[in-house]
């Protein structure tokens, strides 16, 4: 359920060979593979900031869900659309430890593998982004992110414009990853915005209060973020000790995010959710986001791909500059 990447994937304009500040991401990837290769420690105070990056190529969570399936090859092109863009911090470096891959209905054993795989990183990077299939990406982040911080209180924040609390008596989908969640692990706690109210029937707003989730409507993000929803994000993170945070692209309107297994009419604008993602992201609490529902053969001239690779690169420009500010302090 694991399959390398190789560097040669990753291609792009080529200003100059030897001028770090001309460089793009595809002049500074490594590539790992998890199954013959020893992940190095972080040597701190050297000449680098490590970011990484892993692959989810799954449809199954989509299918079981009755959504458009695609995302399976999400991970292929977020790569392409990341490659060519600019560095900007001579000591960012990226590591690409390649895709965990859903064979046909097994989904359940995929996020394992995920899980699995992304606690062997995460001790080793400063930031990881989890790229790919559809939003049950987000268990497999869960249980990676739980296995590497055993004892601690995490905290979830989803912008989403669905709940994703669905039953999974039957199995678990794109649509349950949530409520497995919660019900499995009580030193957990959810927080989401975007919530459409047309996206979510009233038994399911009527879940999230007796979960005691929090949320926040769309229209209440249309335009900026309030000092009351800062407010509430940042009390949110305060109470938690580790903060997993997902982005499903379908929260973002379809406009600039067509490429998803359900397009969201009447969406988050993408100055938006960068804003909430700086926000967490720059908590010091925040080690690792999964982005879900790119699925390219419903993109528009790639516009869905682009979207993604310029907020994780945003991401991982972000958290290289506070660890430089805090080598300089």
């Amino acid at each position: 359920m694991y399959k390398a990447v190789n560097k040669d994937e990753w291609t792009g304009r080529t200003d100059s060979e030897t001028l770090r500040s001309a460089f793009r991401y595809h002049q500074i990837i490594d590539t790992v593979n998890l199954e013959q290769e020893a992940i190095e420690p972080i040597k701190e105070f050297e000449d680098q900031i490590n970011m990484a990056l892993i692959g989810f190529e799954c449809d199954e969570g989509v299918a079981r869900n009755n959504g458009r399936t695609g995302a399976v090859d999400g991970p292929k092109h977020f790569r392409k659309a990341l490659s060519p863009l600019p560095i900007h911090n001579e000591y960012l470096h990226l590591t690409d430890y390649g895709n965990v891959v859903c064979h046909k209905t097994k989904l359940e054993e995929a996020q394992a593998e995920l899980g699995d795989k992304l606690s062997q990183i995460l001790p080793y990077n400063h930031y990881t982004v989890l790229v790919g299939g559809g939003h049950e990406i987000l268990y497999g982040h869960y249980l990676g992110v739980r296995k590497a911080n055993k004892d601690k209180k995490i905290g979830i924040i989803n912008i989403d414009a669905h709940f994703d609390m669905r039953d999974y008596d039957k199995q678990p989908s794109s649509g349950t990853m949530f409520k497995q969640i919660l019900d499995q692990d009580d030193q957990v706690g959810y927080f989401v915005l975007g919530i459409q109210k047309n996206g979510n029937t009233k038994a399911l707003f009527e879940r999230a209060d007796e979960y005691g989730v929090r949320y926040i409507l769309e229209d209440e993000l249309r335009s900026h973020l309030s000092i009351e929803t800062i407010t509430s994000i940042s009390s949110f993170i305060e109470e938690y000790d580790e903060i997993m945070i997902t982005l499903c692209t379908d929260s973002i309107d379809v406009s600039y995010a067509p490429a998803v297994s359900a397009p969201c009419i009447m969406g988050l604008q993408p100055q938006i959710v960068q804003t909430i993602l700086q926000l967490v992201t720059n908590s010091n609490k925040s080690t690792s986001i999964s982005i879900a529902e790119l699925s390219p053969r419903f993109d528009i001239d790639n516009r869905t791909a682009r979207l993604l690779a310029n907020i994780a690169s945003n991401i991982y420009h972000d958290q290289a500059e506070v660890v430089q500010s805090h080598w300089e302090s």
